[in-house]
């Protein structure tokens, strides 16, 4: 079931909603929980009943591991150990194979010229997702930072539906003593009024931005061999924006679900294309993905502490790893590579600027010792933004591409494509009919180009929302429950339903 979709927005939350709050109002704790697994499996299942079986196997299996590693702490942490071991390599083992089998095959018949069988395996949606919450469960549970979680608690922590599909990847200790207050809790309406404006922020996001340029780019895509440099100069610009706004569009939309049921899920994403370089990128983009790597293999590996070269080394395998949690495909491999080695080329020069401050320190006269002029420091920033950005824009050519060639077919066009008008199909999907309407209204459809305005006009729009506006998480903190605030969020709620005859699922749905 999709978030942007009739039958979840005018059935099933409404039903949830309805039925968790009275259960929650007779103090029916069990109940109540109870109530949220179910409508979160129903939301699951409504994809495919096959993947409602792999989750709820997943689940069960997780669990008794769970079991045994706390069963196996009075006899001894090697044995709790071995135990813990054992679920994270089935976890890693179901997710190979769903994931990764074909492309492995794929790659073995063409080195070894073998004909192994392509299963052409479907993959479980939110797999990657629900996977990696169930590792970090069973590291932190040999790890003592739970002592007891009970079956319907774990069932909830795994399905909860608002993050189930395309993450954040939350944690035990964020979600379990939630789920613990539920029924002896009173109603937040200022949580509620809040998550409702932040879904509808989310909603926007995804489908009048998002699904907008995902138009444009899915065109572009199907025809690489036609584009123009225009054209493909374009498609990168967009993908990158459709990319972000989907992405974030769907945590947002999680976040606020979260919040009209009394749930804090964390935040994923914090403006991350107006980062200064990539390290700072990866503490704003995919938030909960970089902890989850950080916490449960960047740290485990010894981190910064074992000296420099195996902190590069370390970085260097967690970007890998990132490349490969996304997607099986040389695509995906490069895509993280690439971000790998800016990253430890930008670590690189802080740390060898740290090191050349320190030794000067003591020869620097008090007089040198003086702030940075603050029209350097804001040319530096704008300057790293820009930089980082179209890094960015560049390598999630690789993340978009279906192969290697169509993406190297995209970067071909970019450079030898020739300069000519926008393609009509790319322009056509920004010539929205409400706002076509208003471009013949005021009779700027007879002026040159004029198919080009509306697409300027809303990319123009968006890249100053990316980079000059807050962020939906901080507008949502700024909300005021007046009036004038809630017409206005009824109005954009009211634009989003009227623009669902397109849906379209989420980018990360795929990985």
């Amino acid at each position: 079931m999709l978030f942007n979709s009739y039958i979840f927005i005018f059935l099933f939350l409404p039903l949830c909603l309805a039925g968790f709050y009275l259960l929650e109002k007779h103090k029916k704790a069990v109940p109540a929980r109870l109530w949220l697994t179910g409508f979160s499996l129903w939301f699951y299942g409504y994809f495919n009943l096959t993947y409602l079986l792999i989750m709820i196997c997943s689940i069960l299996a997780n669990y008794a591991f769970f079991v045994g590693i706390k069963r196996l702490e009075r006899c001894g942490r090697r044995w709790s150990r071995l135990v813990m071991a054992l679920g994270v390599a089935g976890n890693l083992a179901v997710l190979f194979y769903f994931k990764y089998y074909d492309f492995f095959i794929e790659n073995l018949n063409r080195i070894f010229r073998a004909d192994f069988v392509v299963r052409g395996i479907l993959l479980p949606l939110g797999i990657s997702f629900f996977t990696f919450q169930q590792i970090g469960f069973l590291v932190d549970a040999y790890q003592g930072e739970l002592d007891a979680c009970p079956f319907v608690d774990y069932m909830l922590f795994v399905s909860f539906f608002p993050q189930l599909i395309a993450g954040p990847i939350v944690s035990q200790d964020e979600m379990l003593p939630q789920f613990a207050a539920i029924g002896n809790r009173k109603v937040d309406w200022q949580k509620l009024r809040s998550g409702t404006v932040l879904f509808v922020l989310g909603m926007a996001k995804k489908v009048l931005v998002a699904d907008t340029f995902g138009q444009a780019v899915d065109w572009a895509y199907a025809n690489t061999a036609s584009l123009s440099s225009v054209d493909a100069a374009l498609t990168i610009l967009f993908y990158t924006l459709q990319l972000y706004y989907d992405f974030s569009g769907y945590c947002n939309m999680a976040r606020g679900l979260g919040w009209m049921l009394g749930i804090d899920i964390p935040k994923n994403f914090d403006s991350p294309y107006k980062s200064a370089d990539i390290i700072e990128f990866w503490r704003r983009w995919h938030i909960t993905l970089g902890r989850f790597f950080r916490k449960y293999v960047y740290i485990p590996l010894g981190g910064n502490r074992r000296g420099r070269t195996r902190m590069y080394l370390n970085m260097f395998l967690v970007f890998f790893l990132s490349g490969i949690w996304h997607g099986a495909g040389w695509t995906f491999l490069i895509w993280g590579l690439a971000q790998g080695v800016l990253y430890l080329i930008t670590r690189a020069l802080q740390l060898w600027k740290k090191d050349r401050a320190q030794a000067q320190i003591h020869r620097r006269p008090p007089d040198e010792d003086a702030p940075r002029p603050v029209w350097k420091t804001r040319i530096s920033k704008v300057t790293g933004t820009a930089f980082t950005f179209l890094f960015y824009n560049l390598i999630c050519v690789f993340f978009r591409a279906e192969n290697l060639p169509q993406a190297l077919t995209v970067f071909d066009r970019l450079a030898n494509g020739g300069i000519t008008l926008p393609a009509e199909p790319i322009t056509a999907a920004f010539n929205l009919d409400e706002l076509w309407y208003a471009i013949k209204l005021l009779r700027l459809d007879a002026l040159p180009y004029s198919a080009c305005y509306l697409m300027v006009i809303i990319t123009a729009a968006t890249l100053t929302a990316t980079f000059a506006a807050p962020n939906a998480d901080q507008m949502t903190e700024r909300f005021k429950g007046k009036t004038w605030n809630a017409i206005l969020t009824a109005i954009l709620a009211a634009w989003c339903v009227l623009s669902l005859g397109g849906v379209e699922r989420f980018l990360y749905f795929n990985f």
